[in-house]
């Protein structure tokens, strides 16, 4: 789909729809199109969605609601340009035409949210199917707007093509994306963006002491992979890390996952696919940032091979860990991103980890969980992840939480000795890998809920959302 941004007025296009944002009350149209639209129960509030035949100019007119006009809201004109664009897919409209909506209230802010929400909308993982009807999309999308907005519209774009990018990623299976497989991915990045890249292979992994990465990833035939990404502007004003949990299949090792838990696993390399996702829009925005990419990768497959529970290792920072469910290895090889990370001494690192089922239980599908003890950081977070609709919740490092990590034969143990505060325990694992000397602010993102869903949201088909990439790319920039 071509997505371009022109300097005029709608009228003077002609495509097979045009895109009409209405607010509630309909006062915004004019009274022939507000007595149609009372005839189809449209009334302008926000997720409406109604379609009128149109004019010379426009086979179809798609009015879409955004609420009351003084409440309007980014993630409000993200989900209306989503309605839009997905209606235009059913009517088979091969060129369509937007006018920029909520620029009068939200300006820059709306246009954004505008072009991120029709490249949002508009994805479909339909690679695998073969019906003419599962192929059809839309050819080329103009938004005819103000001058002025056209660099915020273009910001939009790239980012939520980035998001789409990391969609695809996670939607491919298991057969197709293997730690070796994502390794590549990084590499062509590198390649395109002229970023740094160095990819661990298991003598590497020896050498560097990795052993939560050797110990899950020794199950499978796949190999485990270690990669690191490197963006280095001139005169960056920050050293950002960014470490994502890349297991390309999660069978839950010798304790295997049941059926209904199995079925959806390869999107446990979510993390993973998000930083990727996060360094291609740092290519294409290149902020004055320095950012490196850490992905540790595995398949957690049960073999001769595999880790067992009662297992004991020792990582390079000298923590010993006794394992005690193999279905909890995303937190062993990222302690190894972690320790790693520290050791480039960064202002900020950030982890994002489709990491425990609980953090779905407390805060459902559609939310993350953010952990940090940094209230700068905390609010920035949660600020911009409000902005960009990618909801988080800030949940508790609780230190009387330790005991129940606490390992009775290591100094500490992979899961708790409860099943209550379960994403709390994963979270307090992994800060015993973050060397508080050498790394000025911390945050682990809990992704499990939000980063996959089974069914239709907003402006999300089923199956990877990419969150959190378009909260992080934000927050790169705002850095800048």
């Amino acid at each position: 789909m071509k997505l371009t941004y022109v300097a005029e007025l709608p009228a003077n296009k002609k495509a097979d729809a045009l895109v009409i944002g209405v607010y509630e009350g309909l006062k915004n149209v004019t009274k022939d199109e507000s007595e149609q639209l009372k005839a189809v129960n449209f009334s302008g509030k926000a997720g409406e969605v109604a379609t009128l035949p149109g004019t010379e100019s426009f086979r179809a007119l798609i009015y879409v609601g955004l609420g009351k006009k003084g409440e309007l809201k980014p993630d409000t004109v993200r989900t209306a340009a989503a309605k839009g664009i997905k209606t235009a897919v059913k009517l088979k409209a091969k060129k369509v035409v937007f006018e920029t909506f909520g620029a009068d209230k939200l300006e820059e802010r709306a246009v954004k949210a505008l072009a991120e929400g029709i490249v949002l909308g508009s994805y479909r993982f339909n690679k695998y199917k073969g019906g003419e009807g599962d192929k059809f999309d839309v050819e080329k999308v103009t938004v005819a707007g103000e001058k002025e907005f056209k660099k915020a519209f273009e910001a939009g774009r790239l980012i939520a093509e980035a998001a789409n990018f990391t969609r695809s990623l996670v939607n491919e299976p298991g057969n197709v994306i293997t730690p070796e497989k994502l390794a590549e991915v990084a590499k062509e990045l590198a390649e395109e963006y002229g970023f740094e890249c160095k990819v661990f292979d298991e003598k590497e992994l020896e050498e560097n002491k990795m052993v939560g990465i050797l110990t899950v990833g020794r199950g499978s035939d796949n190999p485990p992979r270690f990669i690191h990404l490197a963006y280095k502007p001139k005169k960056a004003k920050k050293k950002v890390v960014l470490v994502g949990k890349g297991v390309t299949f999660d069978s839950g090792g010798l304790n295997i996952k049941p059926e209904q838990f199995m079925k959806t696993m390869k999107s446990d390399k979510a993390g993973a696919c998000a930083v990727l996702g996060i360094m291609k829009a740092v290519g294409e925005l290149k902020p004055k940032v320095e950012v490196h990419a850490l992905i540790p990768t595995v398949e957690n497959m049960p073999s001769g091979k595999a880790y067992r529970p009662d297992d004991v290792i020792v990582y390079k920072n000298g923590k010993s860990v006794e394992i005690h469910s193999t279905d909890a290895e995303g937190r062993l090889i990222l302690a190894d991103a972690l320790i790693y990370g520290s050791e480039l001494s960064p202002d900020l690192m950030i982890d994002m980890a489709t990491l425990t089922g609980a953090c779905v239980v407390a805060l459902g599908h559609y939310t993350s969980g953010l952990f940090t003890r940094d209230d700068r950081l905390c609010k920035e977070l949660l600020k911009l992840s409000s902005e960009t609709g990618e909801k988080m919740w800030h949940m508790p490092l609780d230190d009387d939480l330790k005991e129940e990590i606490k390992g009775l034969y290591a100094d500490i143990q992979n899961v708790g000795k409860s099943r209550y505060g379960g994403a709390i325990t994963a979270a307090l694992f992994l800060e015993n890998f973050v060397d508080t000397e050498k790394v000025k602010a911390w945050a682990h993102i809990d992704i499990a809920g939000p980063a996959f869903l089974d069914k239709e949201w907003k402006y999300y088909s089923p199956g990877a959302t990419g969150q959190p990439v378009r909260t992080i790319v934000e927050l790169l920039l705002k850095e800048d």
